[in-house]
């Protein structure tokens, strides 16, 4: 369950993932591989909070340290459950351990000074707050890698540690097995530690001074799930340092901005072109269009600028596949001719979608692409666009979109009958107001609005 999870969580499969209710038309499995091909994994849709970066980062640093110190040991229940320090279950525990430290640090800490501590964005703060409010500020903290130990359901996949594995992962600070100390992971360690500990009076070395020998106590002592009254238990010095140094994102972003940029290289190349807008225009309610389309008047090399002019080629089809749909599940019951009149009055006629799948008929050939499951779903898109006079062209999408849903266990949401009747078996899609979707309009966003709430971190701002 947790490698299912975890694959689920940091990049989209649509092998794994249910998307029948928001999908239809099976389009984010394509645009989010070229998202991905921007930020290089490093920002998604669950992995764009600098503040939990950070945090995955610093519980990894202490884990790491853990393992490395030869004066640190097992308790002799720890050690028959998870045999040795260097275990994935025994890491996989440390993180729940540490991961529900920070909660509740926040929560102890968020009412002393009004405003310092900013609960929101905090996974797993509503239930580790009711958890709070039964017990009168007393809940137990348990250490364990189980279900029992956790505060979210699934934890291991859907906290910090789950959701941020990826970017970490693919920076190079461990493997899918969280093993750390692979000597092409050593300049990223040394980073870090700099980082931390460098300077004595950074919010971070403070911190690891208070968790790090706490935590090598607790594993020395402490049975398997063995649990700890937090009011008497957890020493004070502890949760203020970690509501200190975890306060906000803007917090963390005010410290951690040159460590992450440079980590990440998201202030480079075609991401760095968006960073630059986006920073240039903070406040501005740009749509993610147009802040592609500014990062492209930018100098930039040539293949990274091809990284954004794919973008700018592929959603306009993309964006008006989903539109053609969207007329088609407008209404419970009409007919081909109706789409095709209210296709005309989008400005759209028979040739609009085969001129655009032209432009992008090389694009499941692409490397990063050829071979997926979004090369697949862009050619037989491709078909569709090329299927003949418009009224095909509607035929040949609901097939397409029949095909979709029978591949994630689902049934179509419409089908169309010999005669031409469109009958809708689902909910209705609204049908959109003309001035909504002009030509060359977008409908996917490729984790541009995640990448903005990064940089807004990273910034320092508050939100």
């Amino acid at each position: 369950m947790t490698l299912f999870l975890d694959r689920y969580l940091t990049e989209y499969d649509e092998s794994l993932s249910s998307d029948s209710y928001i999908d239809p038309v099976g389009t984010l499995v394509i645009w989010s591989i070229f998202g991905r091909q921007v930020f290089n994994n490093r920002v998604n849709s669950i992995s764009n909070d600098v503040r939990n970066y950070t945090l995955n980062l610093f519980h990894h640093f202490l884990i790491r340290k853990l393992v490395n110190d030869d004066a640190a040991t097992l308790s002799g229940s720890l050690r028959r459950k998870y045999r040795d320090k260097d275990t994935l279950l025994f890491k996989q525990a440390c993180l729940v351990f540490l991961e529900n430290l920070f909660v509740y640090s926040a929560l102890r800490h968020e009412h002393e000074r009004p405003g310092d501590v900013e609960t929101g964005g905090i996974l797993g703060i509503f239930k580790a707050r009711r958890r709070w409010e039964e017990t009168g500020g007393d809940p137990v903290v348990m250490f364990t890698h189980e279900a029992a130990g956790q505060i979210l359901v699934r934890q291991l996949g859907l906290g910090v540690s789950g959701r941020y594995k990826t970017p970490l992962r693919e920076i190079g600070f461990f493997d899918d097995s969280y093993q750390y100390n692979k000597l092409a992971f050593q300049s990223h360690w040394a980073d870090a530690e700099a980082f931390i500990s460098g300077t004595r009076d950074s919010l971070l070395g403070k911190l690891s001074r208070e968790v790090y020998p706490f935590l090598k106590k607790c594993v020395a002592k402490l049975p398997h799930r063995g649990k700890l009254q937090f009011a008497d238990e957890i020493p004070k010095g502890l949760t203020e340092a970690y509501a200190r140094a975890f306060a906000s994102r803007g917090t963390v972003g005010s410290y951690a901005r040159d460590f992450w940029l440079q980590q990440t290289g998201l202030s480079h190349g075609a991401a760095g072109a968006l960073f630059t807008v986006l920073e240039e225009k903070t406040g501005q309610e740009l749509s993610p269009q147009q802040v592609l389309e500014q990062a492209l008047l930018l100098e930039l090399q040539s293949e990274e600028k091809i990284k954004l002019e794919r973008i700018a080629q592929i959603e306009p089809f993309l964006a008006d596949c989903t539109l053609l749909f969207t007329l088609m599940a407008a209404e419970r019951t009409h007919s081909v001719t109706t789409v095709a009149r209210h296709w005309g009055q989008f400005g759209r006629d028979m040739n609009r979608l085969p001129s655009l799948a032209q432009q992008v008929k090389t694009f499941s050939n692409l490397p990063a692409v050829k071979g997926s499951e979004a090369a697949r779903r862009l050619l037989e898109l491709q078909r569709v666009a090329n299927a003949g006079a418009i009224e095909h062209q509607i035929r040949a999408l609901a097939t397409y979109h029949g095909n979709v849903m029978r591949s994630r266990g689902q049934l179509a949401w419409l089908s169309v009958e010999y005669d031409g009747t469109i009958k809708m078996n689902a909910r209705t899609m609204r049908r959109p107001l003309a001035g909504e979707r002009p030509l060359g309009s977008w409908h996917n966003n490729y984790y541009l609005p995640q990448f903005r709430s990064l940089v807004t971190g990273l910034q320092g701002i508050e939100t």
